[in-house]
């Protein structure tokens, strides 16, 4: 009852919106198989004051109910734009467990959650004239909802900056700069400790050097120190043909990327994830740990096919920041196509098969795979599906309205 009244109350907002000749967009999601239940649903609502300035609504909902709320806007004055938003918390009370960087030296500790309550706000305002852009972004979050993930068993966990674990607010303040081919990047961040730095990035891109050859380059730098520099060339070969060459180094690993690329078929890229073996001795170096790498070809901006390998499937997951594998996986193949639908609007198919070493036909543990299909110029009929061949299936339906 409460999956359906959340649809009806969607339904039912579309109605007024359209009478008030409001934008926006309502997305949903069903879980069929192993059971019936609401995954997610989300309201976007968007309302043009006039043809400089339009505030917005998002509603985000699951099976209990209202999960999230924002509110944003965004507009101009001349040369000058502006943007901001704020969101709460408006009904989850799970006791979540809140991470700190390592360099904190804080142990992870657990936290009830207690809505309604106040999560961030953010506001940023630019001014551009004549390709030079100079800019400001205030951004303030409440503890503990800085970064949020969830875990492999669905839980909710939360990472805080290194701010002392009773600090009940933090503040990043953005300064940004750019002018072709130099850019600049200045943060100052306040744990209810005074306003301190905190990063900087440098950066140059797309220098003509000669001969076909150009230049990027990035400096980058923390509160704690350097943080990394990554350098790249791209040399223009012939018949639209280029490759690029571009290293990265950290204080904790090195990485190599080569993308070929050909304008008229797409471009391929090549990255290699590891970390440097150092001695004892000043820029001694001692060799490369690899941790796996990944191989991507692009045919246009959502038609392409992906591998990756994982040699170390706990410190690659580490160094990207996100969960890939599941227990024993260590390789995926993706592919993803893209086209014009029948009915107006593009469909896209994104297929993934994931590998084990062994236990299992070809090494083969599961198939994942997502569907959008255009039913109508503005209504698009969603489809996820997920196999695992140890015994387990998971089956979702749902849409994505635009009005």
């Amino acid at each position: 009852m409460r999956n359906l009244a959340i649809l009806l109350l969607g339904a039912l907002l579309l109605s007024v919106v359209g009478v008030a000749q409001f934008s926006g967009e309502w997305t949903a999601l069903i879980s069929i198989v192993p059971s019936v239940g609401l995954e997610k649903c989300e309201l976007t609502l968007r309302y043009a004051v006039d043809q400089n300035w339009t505030i917005s609504s998002t509603s985000k909902f699951d099976e209990t109910g209202l999960i999230d709320q924002s509110f944003g806007f965004l507009g101009m004055f001349g040369p000058v734009s502006l943007s901001g938003g704020i969101s709460f918390n408006p009904s989850i009370t799970e006791t979540v467990e809140v991470f700190y960087p390592e360099a904190c030296d804080v142990s992870p500790e657990q936290i009830q959650l207690t809505p309604p309550a106040y999560k961030e706000a953010w506001t940023k305002a630019a001014f551009t004239l004549a390709g030079l852009e100079l800019g400001v972004e205030f951004h303030h979050w409440a503890y503990p909802y800085h970064l949020a993930d969830v875990d492999k068993d669905g839980e909710l966990e939360y990472y805080w900056p290194c701010c002392p674990p009773q600090t009940q607010s933090y503040t990043l303040i953005t300064f940004f700069a750019s002018l072709p081919p130099l850019g600049l990047e200045i943060k100052l961040a306040d744990c209810c400790t005074g306003l301190s730095f905190s990063e900087a990035l440098f950066s140059l891109k797309n220098v003509g050097l000669c001969c076909g050859l150009t230049y990027d380059a990035e400096l980058y730098f923390t509160k704690a120190g350097f943080g990394y520099f990554e350098t790249a060339l791209e040399l223009s070969l012939c018949c639209g043909i280029s490759i690029e060459v571009a290293t990265r180094f950290t204080v904790d690993y090195k990485q190599v990327r080569v993308t070929p690329k050909w304008n008229g078929m797409g471009q391929a890229c090549f990255i290699v994830y590891g970390d440097l073996v150092t001695g004892e001795k000043l820029l001694e170096i001692m060799g490369l740990e690899i941790y796996g790498y990944k191989l991507r070809c692009d045919f246009s901006s959502c038609s392409y096919v992906e591998l990756m390998t994982a040699f170390n499937v706990e410190k690659l997951e580490d160094l990207l920041g996100k969960k890939i594998f599941e227990e024993g996986e260590f390789e995926y193949w993706k592919i993803a196509f893209c086209g014009p639908g029948c009915c107006g609007g593009t469909y896209s198919l994104e297929l993934a098969v994931f590998f084990q070493e062994s236990g299992s036909l070809f090494g083969l543990t599961r198939i994942q795979g997502d569907l959008s299909v255009p039913v109508m110029l503005n209504f698009d009929l969603l489809l996820s599906l997920s196999t695992s061949l140890s015994g387990g299936t998971k089956l979702s339906v749902g849409w994505s309205f635009r009005f």
